[in-house]
């Protein structure tokens, strides 16, 4: 299966997923029952291939952002990260802070 980057280009946040589908057709069929595109209109719906992140398929449709290996993908081989209205303090409890381009920062601006 491969990766592909999904996103609502109408959107005024970058809210993204990561589904996998074999075509892109596929991916953007799967991308309409994502969050970050459930209230996208068809045509608005970006599909963009992320094979750095084809090794992360583990049999379902859609990475989890809650699951801590799906996070760690997310975050070192496609360059995810949290939103800037979540709490710093919450850095240290995230597997992927190694990896996160932004926790430095979060920690710099929090003190």
């Amino acid at each position: 299966m491969k990766g592909w980057h999904v996103s609502d280009n109408k959107s005024e946040t970058d809210y993204a997923a990561i589904v996998f589908a074999e075509t892109r057709g596929q991916a953007h069929t799967l991308a309409m029952r994502t969050d970050a595109c459930a209230d996208a209109e068809w045509i608005d719906v970006r599909v963009i291939r992320a094979p750095t992140l084809d090794g992360a398929y583990r049999g379902l449709w859609e990475m989890d952002w809650f699951n801590a290996e799906d996070r760690i993908a997310l975050v070192r081989d496609a360059n995810f990260v949290c939103s800037y209205e979540m709490d710093y303090t919450d850095c240290d409890q995230c597997p992927a802070t190694e990896y996160c381009g932004r926790y430095e920062s979060m920690h710099e601006e929090g003190e």
